[in-house]
């Protein structure tokens, strides 16, 4: 099952990945034409002419999910998705999360959608459930203790705005350890952007 995420990012990062997608579909047709024609389907027939397009659409396959082929955001954004989740220590099985909690992304203390300078478009992907799951719960659970430790300062200063400075630092410090999954998805992006270092 697939899962719609929305993430703020810059118009021109999000204008950046479109072109490298648009880019691969183009290196992909080509691959396609190339192989097609090294196959020679035009002098095939029946069985023979369909074993060879399922050869040339398994390869195609193999090279989308391998990361050679980005034909799409998702394919463009998995391989630094997966790294990233690695990275954090999110790419593991998790509890799922609590019945009626905040889900991830929402969570009380973290940067909302509209945070964060230039942030104006919107990154829609569909995000399949091995990286989605791992995302969603992994953030959850690694957020609990800092969630519960500004729900505590909440109820000791409840407007926020009559907290002394010394209580302000300490929100500071808590929410720092917050992390949403736009911001991890963010990273990901980042790091497609930049290319393999």
């Amino acid at each position: 099952m697939a899962h719609i995420m929305v993430v703020a990012v810059s118009p021109a990062d999000l204008d950046r990945l479109d072109a490298l997608v648009q880019e691969q579909q183009t290196a992909e047709s080509r691959w396609q034409a190339a192989a097609e024609q090294d196959a020679n389907l035009l002098a095939l027939r029946g069985p023979e002419l369909r074993a060879a397009r399922t050869r040339i659409r398994a390869e195609r396959d193999r090279l989308r999910k391998s990361g050679q082929h980005r034909v799409s955001r998702l394919h463009a954004l998995a391989p630094a998705l997966r790294t990233e989740l690695e990275h954090r220590g999110l790419l593991r099985e998790w509890d799922p999360i609590p019945q009626g909690a905040q889900r991830a992304g929402q969570t009380l203390g973290g940067a909302g959608p509209h945070s964060g300078a230039g942030l104006t478009a919107r990154l829609v992907v569909s995000l399949p459930e091995a990286l989605w799951t791992p995302l969603q719960r992994g953030v959850y659970w690694t957020n609990q203790p800092h969630v519960q430790a500004l729900e505590k300062w909440k109820d000791v200063w409840p407007t926020g705005s009559a907290a002394p400075p010394e209580a302000l630092t300490e929100r500071t410090r808590i929410t720092a350890h917050i992390t949403t999954t736009g911001h991890i998805l963010r990273t990901a992006l980042d790091h497609t952007l930049r290319g393999p270092s």
